[in-house]
């Protein structure tokens, strides 16, 4: 096991590392779109400074990679695994256990009490079973393909309005932007997991390595009469796919329809902008009901359950 180097890795060691990912969403999620290889290597190779991301790869004799594990730091409390693979012919030889004792490590020179991640196979529920972690939450995975039905807008109540942009926040709602992408932090998660913490600097480095990477970020908001953001949506698009990365309604502003309405808009912006986009994939909290009645109305499928795992280090 050695470290690998997620901007400098080549050609070949990065066709290795796809296929195992490739390989684990089509087989353990096949209703799932996957991403392209050249978006996956961008993903990784520009996340944000304050990822602080680590990487480990397993070559067999022949020089490629046949077992690899990234992670990020998720908080001052907990490393996220986001792949932990093992070619299938290459299992049961003590690569996966060997991956995550790199992890494990990396975790307690971060001073993180643990290690948390996804799993979507009963093996992968096993193998957490076997370094002695729990199962945590469950996500629910669904995808939207167009066209998008018109009957499904919804006007929004008396003092909103909505307002979409491309790329960066626009200075004037910075600050309450932020405010906004903080509301996300009263969804349905487990307890060890921290709060992830907004500032206009970190939201400002996550637009720049979204950008670094070729993904368009689009956002509709619901603003209040004075201007204040009251709640969103966040797309990402890479060439035929896009991804809800965020929505969520500050509290004082919930049970007005203002989700629906901001994603309904989001979904019609990208289809008139981008008309070849064919799927929109996102994820809930399995106990989200209130979401998962939006994305359903709108006519999002479920296309995959996965279990959050946690490790304590």
């Amino acid at each position: 096991m050695t470290p690998f180097d997620l901007t400098t890795g080549s050609d070949t060691d990065w066709a290795d590392v796809y296929r195992l990912h490739a390989n684990h969403r089509t087989q353990a999620a096949p209703a799932e779109s996957i991403t392209t290889e050249a978006d996956y290597r961008a993903r990784l190779s520009h996340l944000p400074p304050s990822a602080h991301a680590a990487a480990w790869a397993h070559r067999a004799p022949t020089g490629h990679i046949v077992a690899f594990a990234w992670a990020v730091l998720h908080s001052a409390r907990t490393v996220w695994v986001s792949d932990l693979i093992v070619a299938p012919e290459h299992r049961r030889q003590g690569h996966g256990r060997a991956l995550f004792t790199l992890v494990k490590g990396y975790a307690e020179s971060r001073g993180c009490r643990s290690v948390a991640g996804s799993v979507l196979t009963e093996p992968g529920r096993a193998f957490v079973t076997a370094l002695g972690g729990r199962e945590s939450n469950r996500s629910r995975r669904s995808v939207w393909h167009p066209p998008l039905d018109a009957d499904l807008r919804r006007d929004l109540p008396d003092g909103y309005h909505l307002r979409s942009w491309i790329g960066a926040t626009p200075d004037d709602l910075l600050d309450s932007f932020v405010r906004a992408r903080a509301a996300i932090n009263d969804a349905p998660r487990d307890a060890a997991i921290d709060d992830e913490v907004w500032t206009p600097e970190r939201l400002r480095e996550i637009e720049k390595a979204a950008a670094d990477r070729g993904n368009e970020v689009r956002v509709t908001a619901a603003l209040t009469a004075d201007g204040t953001v009251a709640g969103f949506t966040d797309l990402r698009v890479t060439g035929t796919q896009a991804m809800v990365d965020d929505t969520a309604v500050l509290p004082e502003h919930r049970n007005r329809r203002l989700a629906q309405a901001v994603k309904y808009e989001s979904l019609r912006l990208l289809v008139a902008d981008h008309p070849a986009v064919a799927t929109v994939s996102t994820s809930n909290d399995a106990t989200n009901a209130a979401m998962i009645a939006v994305n359903t109305k709108l006519g999002f499928v479920e296309t995959a359950t996965w279990t959050h795992v946690l490790v304590t280090v």
